[in-house]
């Protein structure tokens, strides 16, 4: 025989509501998912490769363009949508585009810092609105090769910036990996756009390298990354300028401190090649690089080479 609690009626009463009451709660502090629908076909990207991650509220697009390779990340919210880089050439900004118009919602772009292989597409989206850094967006709104693509200001940003209903926190590293390399990060997701401060499994760019000339570039780009891993080493993703992405961002920018004090160990002649001798010249620095890091992919290493620009071209300023 059952036992049934008895309760006089006011008490039922109150007992009842608070129970309602704690399972709206519940449903309320429950997660929420975003109905993304089906990504674009990846057949709309033909001179790259598309990876899409999808999480509850947000999805990740990358696309690495070409052999270098040129990342394009494309951050999707349920109303919006933010190009993280644009990649270095229109004919890969054509695909791009028509991967963009696939998603079809309202977009803006983040330029992580002023080279042209980060902003070479910008002509296909000159109706977006473009964010930077700030002392990064004034160098972009005064080189003739970014206002020739794209002649609307890039909107300059110091702290933090609501982009795409998401907020973006820019900062930069100066004479590193270039003059000002910008990056940005957004705490509720844990995501950290590291541009070209960070490569993944990728030669970076060391043209920029000159280490006679004074202040050494590579020492600033070893003080960054110790900054980025110290604030960001726990953070979800990690978003790169070349190669698309990872997850365990320590072990990445763990890669980038150990690739960089070979490089710098090499050229600086204090690090001797396989064979027992001291490199002279960019070629044996690079050759010795490919051998240390050999499943790395192209990157920008081989821009240091004599004649990497244009006739005549000497190659980094290394020695």
């Amino acid at each position: 025989m059952m036992n049934y609690l008895k309760l006089p009626l006011g008490l039922l009463a109150i007992f009842t509501t608070l129970f309602f009451v704690s399972c709206s709660d519940d449903e309320d502090d429950a997660p929420t998912k975003t109905d993304f629908g089906t990504a674009p076909s990846t057949s709309l990207i033909t001179t790259g490769v598309v990876q899409v991650r999808t999480e509850d509220t947000v999805r990740y697009h990358t696309i690495d363009f070409a052999s270098a390779p040129y990342t394009v990340t494309i951050v999707e919210t349920a109303d919006a949508l933010i190009l993280v880089d644009l990649g270095p050439a229109p004919d890969f900004a054509v695909e791009l585009e028509a991967y963009v118009s696939a998603i079809d919602k309202p977009g803006s772009v983040i330029i992580t810092h002023n080279h042209g292989d980060h902003f070479g597409g910008a002509g296909s989206f000159s109706d977006l609105d473009f964010y930077a850094e700030l002392t990064v967006a004034e160098q972009l709104n005064s080189t003739e090769d970014f206002t020739s693509l794209h002649p609307n200001k890039v909107i300059g940003v110091t702290g933090s910036q609501t982009i795409g209903g998401l907020d973006f926190t820019f900062d930069k590293v100066s004479n590193a990996e270039t003059g000002e390399n910008g990056y940005c990060y957004n705490e509720k997701y844990q995501l950290l756009f590291s541009g070209d401060l960070v490569y993944n499994l990728s030669h970076p760019y060391l043209r920029e390298y000159t280490p006679n000339l004074g202040e050494d570039e590579i020492d600033n780009w070893l003080a960054g990354l110790a900054v980025l891993k110290s604030k960001f080493s726990n953070y979800s993703h990690l978003f790169v300028g070349h190669n698309g992405s990872r997850t365990d961002v320590a072990k990445a920018i763990d890669e980038n401190i150990a690739y960089l004090n070979d490089a710098q160990g090499l050229i600086k002649g204090t690090k001797l090649t396989s064979e027992g001798t001291t490199a002279t010249t960019q070629q044996q620095v690079i050759d010795e690089l490919q051998l240390l890091y050999p499943t790395y992919t192209e990157g920008g290493l081989f821009l240091s080479l004599p004649e990497a620009f244009f006739p005549g071209d000497p190659g980094a300023d290394w020695f």
